[in-house]
């Protein structure tokens, strides 16, 4: 049994984005558990602190209002049966490894940084053209070499 986990508007759309770059750049669409190794990994999560810190050097170096928030409550599901994972993911519910990639980048970042990001900044670093493409390439790189 899989425990799934509601995520906020701003991770899920980052998510989602993510997923269907994927999709569109490689032509098969990831599984959550692929999207959340990528994610786990020491680059993507060195590259989203880069991204974030940026973002705050940006706004004057002081974290603005909104870019800063407590750890927010998590809602757990339990399903036998059901709708797909992928219609799950539509309305912000992922398997846990996904909750447990974020929240890897907000300890990175944390630890890094000083702050604890919010939800609004880890998806715009998700989202940038630049940890899009490293997903990508680090997705084929690992399709590639597990064929063989």
């Amino acid at each position: 049994m899989a425990e799934l986990y509601k995520m906020g508007d701003s991770i899920k759309d980052a998510i989602l984005t993510i997923m269907a770059y994927i999709e569109n750049e490689t032509g098969t669409k990831p599984t959550q558990v692929e999207v959340a190794s990528l994610l786990s990994s020491y680059f993507i999560i060195n590259e989203v602190g880069n991204q974030i810190k940026y973002q705050l050097k940006k706004g004057g170096g002081q974290p603005g209002g909104g870019q800063i928030e407590a750890d927010e409550p998590f809602q757990k599901l339990n399903l036998k049966t059901g709708p797909s994972l992928d219609d799950l993911a539509k309305a912000g519910i992922f398997h846990r490894s996904i909750k447990a990639a974020i929240d890897s980048t907000r300890q990175y970042i944390k630890k890094t940084v000083g702050v604890n990001p919010s939800n609004d900044i880890i998806a715009r670093s998700l989202k940038s053209s630049f940890i899009l493409s490293e997903i990508v390439s680090q997705l084929d790189h690992h399709r590639k070499t597990t064929k063989k």
